[in-house]
């Protein structure tokens, strides 16, 4: 019985040391996912604010009118 607890010891030994080279896997790829979350959020602002100064200048008839000088 003994070697059959040993045995059952060094099953669950492999197998913690399994989940916690997993559970670091997963803790990494969420961080880079957060980290490009960030970065899309950014980008989307961006590219918010261009499109408001694009609909304000369609907005604005004058805006899009040619210098007299033309």
């Amino acid at each position: 019985m003994d070697e059959n607890l040993e045995d059952r010891v060094v099953d669950l030994e492999i197998q913690i040391t399994h989940q916690a080279s997993t559970i670091d896997d997963l803790s990494e790829m969420v961080s880079r996912q957060w980290d490009m979350i960030d970065r899309l959020t950014r980008q989307v602002g961006v590219l918010k604010e261009a499109l408001g100064e694009l609909e304000d200048g369609l907005n604005n008839p004058a805006a899009n009118q040619k210098p007299p000088h033309y």
